[in-house]
């Protein structure tokens, strides 16, 4: 019962929210427009967060990636390198996540100085 309730809090909050702010971004953008700016700008907007979203799912999808490398990276050091009989490698996991999230920050970088020279 108390489960059923925390879903449906949780569920009107996040409504809420959304609902917030896309009625307020409107009338936002509505007075923009009475005051005389150019569409543009919007444009301008949306092309910034189609950017940060691009870096966000790469950095994301490199973490994952660093995840799944590292389990298999302390598997391999678990059964080839394991001179006192050690359970777990964590060293494994932080190396493999900092490096593909890094890799996949400096892919981001490349593929938007790629995007912002075309637009340009």
């Amino acid at each position: 019962m108390f489960a059923y309730i925390v879903i449906i809090v949780i569920s009107l909050t996040v409504f809420g929210i959304a609902y917030t702010f896309f009625t307020y971004r409107n009338k936002e953008r509505m007075s923009l427009i009475e005051s005389g700016l150019d569409l543009e700008y919007f444009r301008k907007t949306i092309q910034r967060q189609n950017s940060i979203l691009l870096s966000l799912g790469l950095v994301f999808i490199g973490f994952s990636i660093g995840v799944i490398s590292g389990f298999f990276f302390e598997k391999y050091l678990l059964e080839h390198y394991n001179p006192k009989n050690y359970r777990n490698y964590p060293q494994a996991y932080i190396g493999m996540i900092t490096f593909f999230m890094g890799l996949a920050m400096l892919v981001s970088f490349f593929l938007n100085k790629k995007l912002r020279k075309r637009d340009a």
